[in-house]
């Protein structure tokens, strides 16, 4: 389906059935190309309707890059990807900067990668501080400065999907605690089930095919779409005496869950922007389902992609191989009580 220009106006805020229309148009157009991956859409689709950004954590080679590649042109939007290298130098990011002696100003002669709708920032815990920086400073600010002490506004609708390996690989560090807390979700990909493993080598080993895709929304109507859900999904006070309730639970010190003291270590609990995400995540969820208030079930939805990458654990007490099957009994426990 062609972009309509009355379909979502960038004027006038469109109706919440509109958005929701688009959101699935947009999900159908990237389906021609990608097969499976229905929660990992999900989540990502609500990461771009609630204006966060998204980590990905798997191995090289479950389509990645062709899944945001394909995001993008479905959105009309642009699209750039940084390998983070452990060499990779802030400039690579940012762009090339010129003092221009005659008007005394820093100006940005070569724009970088970081300039751009969608940046896809691959192996983003191989590489060095001041390089992630480059990054994670505007992702909560909308501009980045630069070590002369340059400031750049960025576009207005500026995602990041930075996709890490697993920090058992040789040359892997795990990022910090502030720079999880600044993505929405913490989305883990896995191998395809063998029947979309099959399908996917029919369908780009055997007859070569990459279907075309064809915008179906643009940078301005999602903008639009955005403040239309925030605007326009209510929220009840109940739901977000909800929120704190979940937030309180994650916290050692204030939880009277069981598993939660045992395992999480003292300050490791989620942070006040945990429920601001899982507020904006559970509006986008709800448009999602077709309603046009947040219901628990909305909420239920998000907590673990939210908290996933938030809580931190007591040093010793979870093996690695085990974090994933831990923070779920967590979050069910959570849920249980809460909601």
């Amino acid at each position: 389906m062609p972009i309509s220009t009355d379909k979502l106006p960038a004027d006038n805020l469109p109706g919440l059935k509109q958005v929701h229309d688009s959101i699935m148009a947009l999900e159908n157009e990237v389906r021609k190309r990608i097969v499976g991956m229905e929660a990992e859409m999900e989540q990502t689709l609500v990461c771009l309707f609630a204006g966060g950004h998204v980590l990905l954590e798997g191995v090289p080679g479950l389509a990645k890059t062709l899944f945001f590649k394909t995001l993008a042109e479905a959105a009309h939007v642009e699209f750039r990807r940084i390998s983070f290298a452990a060499d990779l130098l802030p400039k690579d990011i940012i762009g090339i900067e010129h003092f221009d002696f005659a008007t005394k100003k820093l100006e940005l002669v070569v724009k970088g990668p970081l300039h751009t709708n969608f940046l896809l920032t691959d192996e983003l815990n191989r590489a060095r501080t001041s390089s992630k920086g480059s990054v994670l400073e505007p992702m909560e600010e909308g501009q980045v400065t630069t070590e002369l002490g340059g400031t750049y506004k960025l576009k207005e609708l500026f995602m990041v999907i930075a996709t890490q390996n697993p920090v058992e690989e040789e040359g892997t560090f795990g990022l910090g605690r502030a720079e999880k807390d600044r993505f929405l979700m913490m989305v883990p990909l896995g191998y395809p089930s063998p029947e979309h493993e099959e399908l996917i080598m029919t369908r780009y080993g055997v007859t070569g095919g990459m279907p075309e895709i064809t915008p179906v929304i643009n940078e301005q109507q999602i903008l639009a779409a955005r403040k239309a859900i925030r605007t326009g999904v209510h929220i009840e006070p109940s739901i977000v005496n909800k929120v704190q309730q979940i937030l309180n639970q994650t916290r050692p010190e204030r939880s009277e869950i069981n598993i939660v003291k045992q395992l999480v270590q003292r300050g490791g609990g989620a942070s006040p922007r945990a429920g601001l995400s899982m507020i904006s995540a559970a509006r986008v969820h709800a448009v999602l389902q077709g309603n046009e208030f947040v219901r628990p079930d909305d909420l239920t939805a998000v907590v673990l992609p939210i908290l996933r990458h938030r809580l931190v654990f007591k040093p010793g007490e979870v093996e690695l191989e085990e974090t994933e099957i831990r923070l779920h009994e967590i979050i069910d426990e959570i849920i249980s009580k809460v909601l």
